[in-house]
């Protein structure tokens, strides 16, 4: 059995990506408090952390899902200092799948370190895990996150319509896909994010 992923670090340029502990409950709920309006207004989970007690049990189970190699949860850090997240969801060695889902705290966006950070993760999931497909959701009308899916190079493959309920609204998401070999031919445009 190969290692858990609790000790998982990555580096990029700017952005490093640490595996997330429990001392770290502390700065996610300070920053998801900080960010809430900017979150919540397309992801369903802001809702359900509202006490630092939220948080920590997030965190417990985290650290579980990468101790069984389920999924993988990382810091995004900018000089140490955490600014988001990158995530993967449920991860099917059987099918060699996973998706990954990603946020930023409001007073960082529009800095690329979404792009980048997923741009790391991409990296690891194909190159060192030698995943074959890697998904993303995104809601219709969140052109950001649009954005930054587009710029990695993922292909659209369909819209699910009302796929998740948000602040009592469905959320209509593109969904879009990434194989190995789009991958492989996508990688060089990864350079730019990557630690040489």
């Amino acid at each position: 059995m190969m290692d858990d992923f609790n000790t998982l670090s990555l580096a990029g340029r700017r952005v490093a990506l640490q595996a997330i502990k429990l001392k770290d409950v502390a700065a996610l709920y300070r920053i998801i408090s900080d960010s809430r309006q900017h979150l919540e207004m397309w992801l369903p989970w802001v809702d359900f952390i509202q006490s630092i007690t939220d948080e920590q049990h997030i965190v417990e189970q985290w650290i579980y899902d990468m101790q069984i190699r389920m999924a993988i949860h990382l810091s995004v850090r900018i000089d140490g200092e955490i600014v988001g997240m990158v995530s993967t969801g449920q991860i099917d060695w059987t099918n060699q799948r996973t998706s990954i889902g990603y946020w930023i705290k409001r007073q960082s966006i529009r800095q690329n370190f979404a792009t980048e950070a997923t741009s790391i993760l991409l990296s690891y999931l194909f190159k060192e895990l030698r995943l074959h497909r890697v998904f993303i959701q995104a809601a219709t009308g969140n052109d950001a996150s649009n954005r930054v899916i587009k710029k990695l190079g993922f292909k659209i493959e369909g819209v699910l319509r009302e796929n998740e309920r948000v602040k009592n609204r469905f959320l209509d998401h593109n969904i879009y896909g990434m194989t190995s070999e789009d991958f492989e031919c996508l990688k060089d445009t990864f350079l730019d994010y990557l630690d040489s």
